[in-house]
């Protein structure tokens, strides 16, 4: 039996031929301990069993006491566009003291309790955003840096301890959590105002780093961030991952194109960002600056039409770089062995 009491925690997940992966995401949500749950998933025009796996888990949902709904495109859209959809149709149901929080269709809540110790930390630290940690799990091979995550698991396990604070209490927050969309467990009153400010209309192209602009919702003025001890949240790493196999327009076009929607958001809504938010941006599209160069520099043999130079003078075209901090140009090459590592 629901419990209309506590707050309602909209969990949003987004599915694409992830008929593979759905069913241990779904369980992790049916196994949650916390009552008051409503799961909405975006099918982005799947044409596996995607959508009869996401129909089946719902009459299971509703054992539980777990409403569900499953909105269907009828055309792809990619993560981008998929997560704008989703995000708009959640935003529009939430009231300011629900919660949202994300869960991609191949990835799982790390225990029963995750939703729980979230909400209750929430509740305990009056915050309206809770950081949690994350697992790298599956193949981690396919991981570019596996203490990528470390930074951020630890600044969690500091703001657990915190009592609830902002970025200019601890800045080191902007760049520890910068823009991991969905390990932000977030009150209405932050995901309203963050999907009103959200790129609109986004191209089916823009299919990685949609959780670049994330950051946003930390610099608001009243964001009052706190987190959870034990990571809540298993990111699954397999070779149909979105980020595995790389290409051109990713860099070119989709990391530039978040990096410039997350500048151009403080720069047409000022008014809601704390004193300093610029700064704090500045410092990350400065630090993704160094750290795509790195990328594009070690994937060159994946992309041989596309160099370090290259991505740095398309940052620059598209990137306001007024008040960054950038350095010199270009990176030399990673050298190989004979074997092919590097």
């Amino acid at each position: 039996m629901t419990d209309i009491t506590e707050p309602r925690v909209f969990v949003g997940i987004r599915t694409c031929n992830d008929e593979e992966f759905i069913s241990k995401s779904f369980k992790s949500v049916n196994d949650q301990s916390y009552k008051n749950i409503k799961v909405v998933v975006y099918d982005d025009a799947s044409t596996d069993k995607s959508r009869n796996y996401v129909k089946i888990w719902s009459n299971k949902f509703a054992n539980r006491g777990i409403e569900s709904e499953l909105i269907e495109g009828a055309e792809r859209k990619g993560c981008g566009g998929a997560f704008e959809s989703l995000g708009r149709a959640v935003a529009a149901q939430m009231r300011d003291d629900n919660i949202f929080v994300m869960l991609d269709s191949d990835d799982n809540f790390t225990t029963p309790d995750a939703i729980e110790r979230a909400v209750n930390k929430l509740k305990s630290d009056n915050a309206n955003i809770c950081i949690s940690g994350f697992n790298i799990v599956g193949d981690k091979s396919l991981t570019l840096n596996q203490q990528g995550g470390l930074p951020h698991n630890l600044m969690a396990d500091r703001l657990s301890k915190s009592g609830g604070v902002s970025v200019s209490d601890i800045p080191q927050i902007a760049s520890d959590v910068d823009s991991i969309g969905w390990t932000k467990v977030v009150k209405g009153d932050i995901f309203k105002r963050y999907m009103s400010i959200y790129p609109k209309d986004v191209s089916p192209a823009m299919k990685v780093c949609e959780d670049f602009p994330t950051l946003a919702m930390l610099l608001f003025k009243d964001a009052k961030i706190t987190g959870v001890e034990k990571p809540m949240y298993d990111y699954f790493k397999h070779q149909q991952s979105s980020t595995t196999k790389v290409c051109k327009e990713d860099f070119s076009v989709v990391r530039l194109g978040w990096l410039e929607s997350l500048q151009n958001m403080w720069k047409d809504h000022k008014e809601l960002f704390i004193d300093g938010a610029d700064k704090y941006i500045n410092n990350f599209l400065s630090t993704k600056y160094n750290v795509i160069s790195n990328i594009v520099n070690m994937k060159h043999d994946q992309m041989p039409d596309y160099s370090v130079t290259d991505f740095q003078n398309d940052f620059r075209k598209r990137i306001d770089c007024s008040e960054l901090n950038l350095p010199p140009k270009s990176l030399p090459l990673v050298k190989k062995d004979r074997e092919g590592r590097e």
